[in-house]
């Protein structure tokens, strides 16, 4: 319990120190007036007035140039990159044919072409489960209709298998091969 004196005492200073804490919590911004916006020297000039009819217009937009070169279409830059592949194939340069053909998959990866012609690059590095992979994924993505594909696809296979040592598997390739 505190004595009269520093009840006083606590009044006399502590109050007044309270009530100037909460007075400084409540500066809260009026919305009715705008709020004060220091200048740094240029003038900003005020927005232009709007048009009437209520629609609103841009008018700092300007379109963008023109391009100075034409990107090639997807399907143009696919046959340039599988006609590379095909060089450098031939050329025996069987990372470089994968580099292009994995970038032309990537512009186009649902065309059975492009995973047959790596299928076929995989077959040349002597890596034979994933030439069968990549030419059952082609086989997948081809059209019922183009049995010279998946003619192409299933000899594959069957080249893989014979490969691995998976002579029945060879054998029901080449029979698929036959009747795509």
């Amino acid at each position: 319990m505190l004595s009269p004196r520093n009840r006083l005492l606590l009044l006399t200073f502590a109050v007044p120190v309270v009530l100037t804490g909460l007075a400084g919590c409540g500066a809260v911004p009026r919305a009715d007036r705008p709020a004060a916006v220091e200048s740094r020297g240029s003038e900003v000039p005020p927005p232009p007035p709007e048009p009437t009819g209520g629609q609103t217009q841009i008018s700092a937009y300007t379109p963008p140039a023109a391009p100075r070169y034409a990107r090639p279409a997807p399907a143009r830059a696919v046959k340039v990159l599988q006609q590379r592949a095909d060089d450098q194939q031939r050329a025996g340069e069987y990372a470089n044919a994968s580099a292009s053909l994995e970038r032309a998959l990537r512009i186009a990866p649902d065309d059975p072409a492009l995973w047959h012609q790596l299928a076929g690059v995989r077959l040349e590095e002597r890596r034979y489960a994933m030439a069968t992979e990549l030419a059952e994924k082609s086989n997948s993505l081809a059209d019922p209709a183009d049995r010279a594909l998946r003619r192409a696809n299933w000899g594959l296979i069957a080249k893989a298998r014979e490969a691995l040592g998976d002579s029945a598997g060879a054998r029901e390739a080449r029979r698929f091969a036959a009747n795509p």
